[in-house]
């Protein structure tokens, strides 16, 4: 009902309430800036923080409007660069695995498959204690045109939509389990980082190919592909795996860095350590 304009400054004084009684998550997104830019002032630290809960309402806005756009406007609003990484890939026939991360409005970037008119599936981590949260958060995401799976015992199922040569698409940016992590480097500090990406790229072959989000204006972005991350194999798998994971974190390095308000600062990406 609202113009697109004042939907957007709702987003924005959305996220200005929540970086204002959060005081938990706020805390998080502060401590989080001060590992990255350890040479800001905290006022900075405070500003950026502040623009990144500001895109986070917008995001949610988004989200809650996507549904209702009718599909012959995306490609109106969503744009495609690097396409031919895509098609590249797909002529191998080993399956994409798209690595994606908390960056931009990551929820929406299903409208891909049908810019690319393909099936995409998506790895998302089940909300446990927020059941009704998490089945309204898939329908939303299932209009943009995304096949979800739980993120839970799913490696044979991966591993067979990579053999249709299907996109299997998997966050690269979520804190794994101290128990079934490999611990890598990002930005400095090692943190406890999922293995699966490194193992199913080595195992099938299938290209690792970044894929992320620039804002545009509301609802309106252009989706980039990148060219596939290598993924080496060498004599020991777990060096192997470590050195692999290494590449996926230091891409999400430079995104950052290139734009740090649109990254989701408010995740514990380090664990509940202060710095």
């Amino acid at each position: 009902m609202l113009p697109e304009s004042l939907q957007a400054r709702l987003g924005a004084v959305l996220g200005r309430i929540a970086f204002s009684i959060l005081k938990g998550r706020r805390q998080v997104a502060l401590r989080n800036i001060a590992r990255v830019f350890p040479h800001v002032t905290e006022n900075e630290r405070r500003s950026l923080a502040l623009r990144s809960f500001e895109k986070l309402g917008i995001n949610f806005i988004e989200t809650l409007v996507m549904p209702f756009i009718p599909h012959a406007a995306y490609k109106e609003r969503f744009t495609i660069e690097n396409e031919h990484y895509f098609h590249r890939a797909q002529q191998l026939n080993k399956g994409i695995v798209a690595l994606v991360y908390h960056f931009g409005n990551w929820e929406i970037m299903g409208v891909a498959s049908f810019l690319l008119n393909c099936h995409i599936i998506a790895l998302a981590r089940p909300l446990k204690r927020y059941r009704r949260l998490n089945q309204f958060l898939n329908l939303l995401r299932a209009t943009t045109g995304l096949t979800i799976i739980p993120n839970e015992n799913t490696l044979r199922q991966v591993m067979q939509y990579l053999r249709e040569n299907k996109i299997v698409a998997i966050l690269g940016d979520q804190r794994e389990k101290r128990s079934q992590a490999v611990f890598v480097e990002f930005f400095g500090e090692k943190v406890p980082t999922m293995r699966g990406i490194a193992l199913i790229g080595m195992k099938t072959g299938a290209p690792v190919m970044p894929v992320y989000m620039i804002r545009e204006g509301f609802l309106r972005y252009r989706i980039v592909f990148n060219a596939p991350i290598e993924m080496e194999r060498t004599g020991d798998i777990n060096e192997s795996v470590a050195a692999n994971m290494r590449k996926v974190n230091a891409f999400l390095e430079s995104l950052i860095l290139k734009n740090p308000d649109e990254w989701f600062w408010v995740h514990r990406r380090w664990g509940r350590e202060k710095p």
